[in-house]
């Protein structure tokens, strides 16, 4: 029995529901991603116990699990952001913790309220649905536990980022200074909220539009088109993406060729 089987029998046993990602990926295997999650054993060996080497998905919102997902890549640094909040008196500390394969890292929480996903700061995301876990590997590197030994008491989510996540959804369309939600503030909302399964083309396009009449560079266009694919589950292919992206900036070149030419 390989080491993925082993973990997802662990986590099955203490009452947690996994399901299987693609290898190398945090893309789901099956149709209906963390919704097909299951603690059976003989559907985890269906899943794990072959030399596959998929990734596991473990499902959050059945548990009153949530995590932090904080992100340390070179456009940006959320690791830094964890230390001005401790500077300040905000400390989060959990009970179990698991580094990322790019040094990020996943502090695990419990919570009675129900919450929704949602970036936090730049870098610093709330995951109420999913997450993947150690031992899965992305670019040959593995998720691995750096506090903690499971995820059984989990520690709650500290009261001042409940309250600041409160403060954030009552705040919903409206500034901290009054004033309504900008066109392009409602459109960032957009790029994470995401849509069903059978959404994902349409939501992607209508994405994609939107952003590149903001005027931004293409490019940009396409690092955020990317962004909001990687908030769906599952995500579509990076091909099917790539053929969005070319599709609606051809169609958008065309446009502009006829309105140069009145």
């Amino acid at each position: 029995m390989n080491e993925l089987t082993q973990r997802a029998l662990l986590l099955a046993n203490q009452g947690f529901q996994v399901f299987p990602l693609e290898a190398n990926s945090k893309r789901p295997l099956t149709e209906h991603g963390y919704k097909d999650a299951s603690d059976n054993p003989a559907q985890i060996h269906e899943w794990f116990d072959n030399q596959q080497h998929h990734n596991i998905g473990l499902r959050l919102d059945t548990k009153q699990i949530v995590v932090i997902d904080i992100d340390h890549h070179q456009h940006g640094n959320g690791i830094d952001v964890l230390k001005q909040w401790q500077r300040q008196g905000m400390k989060l500390v959990p009970d179990y913790a698991e580094q990322t394969p790019h040094a990020g890292l996943h502090y695990f929480f419990s919570s009675q309220t129900v919450l929704a996903d949602t970036v936090i700061v730049p870098n610093i995301e709330l995951k109420t649905k999913q997450i993947i876990i150690a031992p899965s590997r992305i670019d040959g590197k593995a998720y691995h536990p750096i506090k903690g030994r499971d995820l059984v008491d989990l520690s709650p989510l500290p009261a001042w980022l409940m309250n600041k996540l409160a403060g954030q959804s009552s705040a919903n369309n409206w500034h901290q200074d009054g004033l309504y939600k900008s066109w392009t503030g409602q459109l960032l909302d957009e790029l994470v909220t995401g849509t069903e399964q059978g959404q994902r083309n349409i939501y992607l396009t209508s994405v994609l539009g939107k952003l590149l009449r903001t005027g931004c560079d293409s490019d940009t266009a396409h690092i955020l088109l990317v962004f909001a694919n990687e908030h769906l589950t599952p995500p579509l292919p990076s091909r099917e993406i790539n053929t969005i992206f070319k599709s609606i900036l051809k169609r958008d070149s065309r446009r502009g060729d006829k309105t140069i030419g009145r």
